[in-house]
């Protein structure tokens, strides 16, 4: 399934982020050159190009990003031409502060870096361990299937924004996913004052970094002493996001505060999607290379958690008149 989904959010990143014109002989080499790049936030090494004037051109992910920058650039220019069109690049572009200020062009390339990364490999990466976990517990894959076909029935087979908004349940199962299986790492934020925390005296100008996945884990509404409330098969349960009293209160996978990752609600929205058109197309699935309580090998160094075989299925196709078995 990893390649599907990679696949479907690198799609999303240049027809809807971008709103790029690729020609079909143009897509394959668009996906490669951003997962090239995406492989640069894992290895501190790979960043050094970036900060070597000259050096760009001579390494694979310099040369990735700036193929990457290029399109960018390009659609900026006929966006300058032609006027807004569309896509999230072009609102970036002419969106304007109550102040009439603008987004500098730099500024407009940096934040459409973050919604490529945010919108394919975070969403891709979240995509492909929700289809591991509702293969480890079917229950859940049964829910979200009922809730799409009570929505099916009131709303019709589009997936619209109503759709979306009354997804609740697969809503807690995506948000359930990025508890579990956050992003690997933190973020950092400026220290503005010296301030003390726990003792420990963080000096003015210094870096923070916090901790993602340690902040799931440490939340008191859901730690549990054995550290089962993060375990794939014993934690994972979407439930407890639709009760006040058993919802997480420390959730931050998008990071928090003014600098919230900006592409939050497109990997929801794209994710749901997925999820939900998966459930109204499929009648079960099973997982060919996890079985009963085997241990689940996961990729080192990526940026979000993805099992080592990329969540390899077995599925039937939900018209039971027509049913078709296909492995992915």
């Amino acid at each position: 399934m990893e390649e599907v989904f990679n696949d479907f959010t690198l799609d999303v990143a240049w027809k809807q982020i971008l709103g790029l014109d690729l020609n079909e002989e143009d897509i394959p080499e668009f996906r490669k050159m951003v997962q090239i790049w995406v492989k640069c936030i894992m290895d501190p090494m790979l960043l050094v190009p970036f900060r070597i004037p000259g050096l760009m051109k001579w390494t694979k992910v310099g040369r990735a990003r700036t193929y990457i920058v290029s399109k960018i650039e390009e659609k900026l220019d006929k966006l300058e031409r032609d006027g807004p069109d569309s896509s999230t690049l072009s609102k970036l572009y002419f969106a304007t502060d109550d102040d009439g200020s603008k987004l500098t062009r730099e500024e407009v390339i940096h934040n459409a870096m973050i919604l490529i990364f945010a919108g394919s490999e975070t969403s891709s990466s979240t995509l492909t361990c929700a289809s591991l976990l509702l293969g480890l517990h079917p229950n859940v894959w049964r829910k979200i299937k009922a809730e799409q076909d009570e929505l099916v029935a009131e709303l019709g087979e589009d997936f619209t924004r109503e759709t979306l908004d009354k997804s609740v349940y697969l809503d807690s199962v995506i948000k359930e996913t990025l508890r579990v299986k956050p992003i690997e790492f933190g973020e950092m934020r400026l220290v503005e004052n010296t301030v003390e925390v726990d003792g420990k005296q963080i000096p003015k100008n210094w870096f923070a970094l916090f901790n993602v996945k340690q902040t799931h884990w440490n939340d008191p509404s859901t730690f549990k002493e054995d550290g089962s409330h993060m375990d794939v098969r014993k934690g994972f349960q979407p439930e407890r996001w639709l009760d006040e009293t058993t919802k997480p209160s420390e959730w931050m996978p998008f990071g928090e505060g003014g600098r919230r990752c900006i592409g939050e609600r497109l990997g929801i929205a794209e994710m749901k999607v997925f999820l939900g058109m998966m459930a109204r197309k499929l009648d079960r699935y099973d997982l060919v290379n996890v079985h009963g309580d085997d241990d689940i090998v996961w990729k080192p160094d990526t940026v979000m958690a993805r099992p080592a075989d990329g969540t390899v299925i077995r599925a039937t196709a939900a018209d039971t008149s027509h049913a078709v078995e296909y492995q992915i």
